[in-house]
């Protein structure tokens, strides 16, 4: 997969992926997150599912999809730690933002709609535009295709900002790409002790 998806779309999450441990099923891929004092896995709905050469993307029913976690102390300073989860989200937005733009000098566009999901939680939806005809594989080595944005939905799970993502090739995909992200944001579970893959492996096959 080219290196433009990764890099652009979640560079600095690719440093924060300690704890991380996967569980297929028939229907999605369970990915785990055992940080200390905050335990949560998401099932990433899709029948075929494989691995990349990045930790953080996976293939799902051919459509590139990335997960990230990261600390809010990352990018917030002592005094603004207090903040509402909105507010967090917007400044880690504008982080991002701002590190992708001086980065890789385009103005990418970013668009941002606060939503509250079907079970309550607190999320936003941000795009932003991709370099024009910069090129990204799409599903297999032989095909391209210029990547138009990304998509994400971000939420937080205790001190952690957490995110889906996923590039949009065709105009006529962005509807179905954020219904995916939005249906799969909900289906974050947080745990009260650590969570063991065994044990969770054995809960969701019965």
């Amino acid at each position: 997969m080219n290196k433009i998806l990764i890099t652009i779309a979640f560079f600095l999450f690719s440093l924060n992926l300690l704890s991380q441990g996967l569980i297929g099923t028939p229907t999605s891929l369970v990915i785990v997150y055992n940080y200390p004092g905050n335990y949560f896995y998401v099932s990433l709905d899709g029948k075929d599912k494989r691995k990349t050469d990045q930790e953080s993307v996976f293939i799902i029913d051919n459509k590139p999809v990335q997960v990230h976690a990261l600390n809010k102390s990352k990018f917030l300073s002592d005094e603004l730690k207090s903040q509402s989860q909105k507010d967090i989200l917007l400044d880690y937005i504008k982080w991002e933002s701002d590190y992708i733009q001086n980065t890789f000098n385009f103005n990418i566009n970013s668009k941002i709609e606060p939503l509250v999901s079907k079970t309550g939680k607190e999320i936003i939806f941000w795009t932003y535009d991709m370099p024009t005809g910069e090129p990204v594989v799409k599903t297999d080595s032989t095909i391209t295709t210029p990547t138009q944005k990304q998509m994400f939905i971000l939420t937080m799970v205790k001190d952690y900002v957490f995110g889906i993502n996923t590039p949009l090739f065709e105009s006529d995909q962005f509807e179905s790409n954020k219904q995916y992200l939005l249906n799969n944001i909900d289906h974050v579970v947080v745990a009260d002790k650590e969570i063991k893959l065994e044990e969770l492996f054995k809960k969701l096959s019965q």
